[in-house]
């Protein structure tokens, strides 16, 4: 099974992926390396690292290979076997197109529209040495790909977890909803939208 953990930045991808490895043994991927390779490598893509929107729409066939590449190394004989695919890139719609051609998968995409400039200090080294109107622009940023997300996911019958009211508790049922879920092969018995 492949674990797509999609949001935009510091709403708690990473945080969410550390927990299925530290309780379910699942290795990962942040999509920061895939977009940081495709800087490097492949700049004539136009894929790089920033809060540019084009960002997730360039960068989705590379991921779609590597959620393949990781869906072909696990072991079909261990119903158990995962990989962790987590970060700004992953969207509804690379997860729609990733299951589309019959990858085994399960999503959930985090949010965050209640993030104020004081949630990002609270994060050395992110932003490290901004001035105050560069936080609340990126927390404003944040708010508002918070809220297309659940939009979209809304549409897409995504799950979707607004961390905004509540970020233990949300943060739980994410991880929850990632071992429940399988999408969209058993769609017509899942809920739809936001958790």
């Amino acid at each position: 099974m492949i674990y797509l953990i999609g949001g935009p930045p510091r709403v708690g991808k990473s945080t969410l992926a550390w927990m299925l490895l530290d309780r379910e043994g699942l290795p990962g991927c942040p999509t920061d390396a895939l977009v940081s390779m495709l800087q490097r490598a492949a700049p004539e893509h136009g894929v790089r690292h920033g809060t540019h929107s084009d960002k997730a729409v360039l960068a989705q066939p590379f991921l779609i290979e590597f959620i393949r590449a990781a869906a072909e190394a696990l072991d079909d004989s261990d119903p158990q076997d995962g990989y962790v695919v987590e970060g700004d890139i992953v969207t509804p719609a690379a997860a729609t197109a990733a299951a589309d051609v019959g990858m085994p998968l399960t999503s959930v995409f985090l949010g965050n529209t209640k993030l104020t400039p004081e949630h990002l200090r609270a994060a050395p080294d992110w932003l490290e040495g901004a001035d105050d109107t560069t936080y609340r622009e990126i927390a404003a940023w944040v708010r508002d790909q918070s809220a297309a997300l659940r939009k979209a996911c809304t549409a897409g019958g995504h799950v979707y977890i607004e961390l905004g009211t509540g970020y233990t508790q949300g943060i739980e049922r994410a991880y929850s909803a990632l071992l429940e879920r399988t999408w969209p092969s058993s769609a017509s018995t899942l809920p739809r939208g936001s958790v």
